[in-house]
């Protein structure tokens, strides 16, 4: 594993901005089976291969800003984005059957976008969840994916909670509660609303989303008030309930594409461990710890985040990429 470099003098420089043309973004819909979703991606497409990026399950597209920012304040910002709220998240509804709110469809649903911007290819960046399927789609779609790039990604200790919760309690015990919250709040309805506006209420909202975040005093109060507003019990619950029996070891070992992985050395959802465990599925993995950093690491330390992902001005593009762009 490789050390990330922590050095950055801010920590959560960049708030989240949920009007894409501020990220030179523009938004549309696409129609899914599973319903409408909403995409936002760059005004130019410059290659075949889309810069993907997909968000975990507490939050949405904005959540990617802040390393969109930073990647703009580099002088390189990232080409060809396509930044999806997925199904059941942010302004993309979701099925009317929320039964269908399955690993493969949330996948199928992801590359129908992908294909209908005009990319034929992606070089996936997924956080949390978003990291889950972004290792679906490179076993499963290995000619379109470029590379695959994670952010505290979902694996083996939160598979391990979701399948034995009380025997596996220890492993991430701050998700295994989280769950169980939300299996009780998808009963009083999707977005939690009344629990929210009381946490609200009564001035607990950071406290709330801290277990998430290193220093939560110092996020921006756009990150904290996004997460609540983006509570989405039903559909976390449904994504966690889609990984039962996955049998991660033997589809991840197909992945044949480069993998960057890194977490927050105080990341509560995702044991260093976890990081270093993907190295038995994935041999040629590049790991990288950002240090002082939650499970955020794109809103905490999005420029050593960039760097540790190999998103940097230097990474190279795939030569048919260049050929396309020519």
């Amino acid at each position: 594993m490789t050390p990330a470099d922590a050095s950055s003098p801010r920590y959560a420089p960049f708030g989240l901005d949920a009007d894409p043309a501020a990220s030179s973004l523009i938004s549309s819909t696409v129609e899914t089976e599973l319903g409408s979703v909403r995409v936002h991606s760059s005004m130019t497409r410059s290659g075949s291969t889309a810069t993907l990026l997909l968000h975990g399950a507490a939050g949405s597209w904005t959540t990617w800003t802040p390393l969109l920012a930073a990647a703009r304040a580099t002088g390189a910002p990232l080409a060809d984005v396509v930044a999806i709220d997925l199904p059941g998240w942010g302004d993309s509804p979701g099925p009317r059957i929320r039964s269908r709110l399955t690993l493969d469809s949330l996948a199928d649903v992801v590359w129908r976008v992908v294909t209908h911007l005009g990319y034929t290819r992606a070089d996936i960046v997924g956080h949390s969840l978003g990291a889950f399927i972004a290792l679906h789609l490179a076993a499963t779609r290995p000619a379109s994916v470029d590379a695959v790039r994670l952010v505290s990604a979902t694996s083996y200790s939160v598979l391990a909670s979701i399948e034995h919760p009380v025997r596996s309690f220890g492993a991430v015990p701050g998700f295994t509660l989280l769950l169980g919250v939300f299996r009780l709040l998808r009963m009083g309805g999707d977005r939690g609303a009344g629990l929210v506006r009381a946490v609200r209420r009564v001035g607990l909202l950071r406290v709330a989303v801290s277990p998430l975040f290193r220093h939560p005093r110092l996020v921006p109060r756009s990150v904290v008030s996004a997460l609540a507003d983006e509570v989405r019990p039903d559909s976390f619950v449904r994504a966690a309930e889609a990984t039962r029996g996955y049998g991660l070891q033997r589809r991840w070992a197909s992945i044949r594409c480069p993998v960057w992985a890194v977490r927050g050395d105080a990341d509560s959802f995702v044991p260093s461990r976890d990081l270093t465990g993907l190295l038995r599925a994935i041999p040629l993995a590049t790991l990288a710890e950002i240090g002082d950093c939650g499970h955020f690491a794109h809103i905490e330390r999005p420029g050593e985040t960039l760097d540790a992902l190999g998103l940097m001005p230097s990474r190279p593009r795939p030569a048919h990429d260049e050929a396309a762009a020519r």
